[in-house]
């Protein structure tokens, strides 16, 4: 048996706002991430067309059995196994732990939208003050607070409220500042340097000589240059989008 910090959302009310958010119709494809005793399960396959639903905790098994149809249940985790599918939506109660690293994923996914009950703390990093999550956050989505959700919507209950936040792709066309560094978090795979360079080239049309003197002229020390983009602290990354925008 999987032992996990779990905490299933019991209120119904809290459910149908997700729903409503989403605005599921029946040619939507959902992904659910980790849907527990199906409460959410249940009622977002009364809508959508299909749902795939992925549980890291089999022992949920007996709770997901008798779902509609339309529901595929697969056990595993998420972000290993979320690629295998085709959606347009995503709509989940998620476990505050994997918050990062889907959000990362969601960078690169094309949906129409996604809806996640999460932890206030991630919605506040995201639209408060300037750092760097706010700053990704900004350039690649519109990012809405649908309603705020207190622990007792849960069972056990979290020692933290949470918040269902909808997350839209931004509409509004990206000034040249935003293209560079939404270049370069596209490309977390590299050093900074070589992202900086794939940025130079690809926004600004720069031959690869230009690149290196562009990204020499930025000052910026050999330990961030060598990091990896998705590895830069708040720091580092915020001096990083500084240089740019000079």
């Amino acid at each position: 048996m999987i032992t996990l910090d779990q905490h299933f959302l019991k209120d119904a009310k809290i459910v149908q706002a997700m729903i409503k958010a989403g605005d599921v119709s029946s040619t939507d494809t959902v992904l659910e991430i980790g849907p527990g005793k199906g409460i959410l399960t249940k009622e977002i396959a009364l809508k959508a067309g299909k749902v795939i639903a992925i549980e890291l905790d089999e022992s949920m098994c007996e709770h997901l059995r008798g779902l509609p149809d339309n529901v595929t249940i697969v056990y595993g985790n998420a972000l290993d196994e979320m690629h295998r599918y085709l959606f347009n939506k995503i709509i989940a109660s998620i476990p505050y732990s994997i918050t990062e690293p889907l959000f990362k994923r969601m960078l690169y996914l094309k949906i129409d939208l996604a809806v996640l009950l999460t932890g206030m703390d991630f919605y506040e990093l995201l639209t408060g003050k300037e750092s760097k999550w706010s700053t990704i956050g900004k350039i690649f989505f519109d990012i809405k607070k649908i309603k705020k959700v207190p622990s007792t919507a849960f069972e056990p209950e979290p020692r933290v409220d949470s918040a269902i936040v909808l997350f839209k792709k931004r509409k509004k066309e990206l000034n040249a500042h935003e293209k560079m560094i939404k270049e370069i978090v596209l490309q977390d795979d590299k050093k900074t340097k070589n992202a900086l360079m794939h940025a130079f080239m690809r926004v600004r049309a720069m031959t690869k000589r230009q690149a290196r003197e562009a990204i020499a002229a930025m000052g910026l020390d050999a330990e961030t240059l060598d990091r990896n983009a998705d590895m830069l602290s708040n720091e580092q990354f915020s001096a990083v989008a500084k240089k740019l925008g000079k």
